[in-house]
């Protein structure tokens, strides 16, 4: 198995604990460790599977563990994935997860957002006006805003196409604020953003290959997720 979480047995006569990998101590320890580092780099849909189990599990990765999975990511080993696996596992992030963000920060630690998500790794960096956001720029922002999105999720009982669609719309809702986003009378502002959000969030969408219903909603929250504040 891929982490030595995953590598145990136990005799269901005997009660006898195989850990051969010290998957026990790691499970206490909520670390996530590679058993075999030349088997695991033969899928590098595992560096995907380790991201969102980063996030639904609440786990750390290992340092060694860590460093092969960046390795693998700097190599590019990720490109020969077809988008479609990419995908599935962006989803899970996306709807499995209490705070998607913890999976999103190791994400781009080891640089798969910039090479899988440029729109999202565009994100950081740019700043906002904190007067209304305090807490950073637009990168932090999206990260706080996923994790509100997920607890309303839960809470509110959505289906999973909902559930999908309102995470991936959480996701790209800023994605027109690096190209619009400028200092005006001393006030940094993003006029038109919304507008501006939705060619990079076809992009992404279309790049990997999310069903027609899922980019059109994500399109529908990015260019209108001002105007129900605006109403109100």
């Amino acid at each position: 198995r891929d982490f030595s979480v995953n590598a145990m047995a136990l005799n269901p006569l005997t009660g006898e604990l195989h850990d051969p990998f010290g998957g026990m101590d790691d499970l206490r320890s909520k670390v996530l460790r590679v058993t075999d580092t030349v088997q695991f780099q033969e899928d590098p849909l595992r560096v995907l599977r380790a991201v969102q189990f980063v996030a639904r599990l609440d786990f750390s990765v290992e340092a060694e563990s860590e460093r092969l999975m960046r390795e693998m990511v700097e190599r590019g080993d990720l490109a020969e994935l077809p988008p479609e696996r990419i995908t599935t596992e962006l989803e899970k992030l996306l709807t499995k997860a209490a705070r998607p963000s913890t999976g999103f920060e190791f994400a781009r630690r080891i640089g798969i957002v910039e090479r899988i998500f440029p729109e999202a790794e565009a994100l950081a960096g740019v700043p906002q006006e904190p007067e209304w956001h305090p807490e950073g720029d637009v990168w932090i922002h999206t990260m706080m805003v996923i994790d509100s999105a997920a607890k309303i999720a839960r809470r509110d009982g959505l289906s999973k196409a909902e559930y999908r669609q309102v995470l991936l719309g959480a996701l790209v809702h800023d994605f027109g604020k690096p190209s619009t986003t400028e200092v005006i009378d001393g006030r940094i502002r993003s006029r038109g953003h919304e507008e501006a959000g939705e060619e990079p969030t076809r992009q992404m969408c279309d790049r990997l290959k999310f069903v027609a219903d899922d980019v059109e909603a994500a399109v529908a929250i990015a260019v209108n997720h001002l105007k129900p504040g605006v109403f109100y």
